[in-house]
């Protein structure tokens, strides 16, 4: 196993298919196989919510940060 597949997914983290037929594709992981290092990406495709089999390599967790409560009050 080589050293980029050892990220850490979780059941409901946001990531992008970086490669493959569904580059570019952003979806939800819903299932993970730690021993063949795939996930199953619910990504929508035409409308429609489609279960996606991508190996970790392929995929890239995407991080959203919260805003600062700072910028969003009222002086």
């Amino acid at each position: 196993m080589n050293p980029r597949s050892k990220r850490i997914y979780k059941v409901g983290d946001m990531v992008r298919i970086k490669a493959g037929p569904f580059a570019a594709f952003s979806g939800k992981v819903e299932g993970i196989n730690q021993s063949k290092s795939l996930l199953k990406v619910a990504v929508e495709i035409f409308g429609r919510v489609t279960p996606v089999k991508v190996s970790f390599s392929e995929a890239e967790k995407l991080e959203f940060r919260r805003p600062l409560s700072s910028r969003f009050t009222q002086n």
